[in-house]
């Protein structure tokens, strides 16, 4: 299993996130919506903000999503 941390952009181009279809919804579930699952790394400020999520946390999301447990 892959350790780096993934960018935003690269968790969007993997589709990982398979009902997403644009890259500001993933930039808002990452940074706002869903902060508290993707515990995203937060590197630089305003315009420079780049975030960047855990393989695991991002399979447990998607794990929580199809267990229709997100709105817990």
């Amino acid at each position: 299993m892959n350790k780096k941390p993934l960018s935003i952009h690269q968790l969007w181009r993997s589709k990982k996130i398979y009902w997403v279809d644009t890259y500001k919804t993933i930039i808002r579930y990452v940074s706002k919506d869903y902060a508290d699952i993707f515990k995203p790394i937060v590197i630089g400020s305003r315009t420079g903000k780049r975030y960047f999520v855990k393989e695991e946390n991002i399979q447990r999301f998607i794990k929580k999503f199809e267990n229709s447990e997100l709105s817990e």
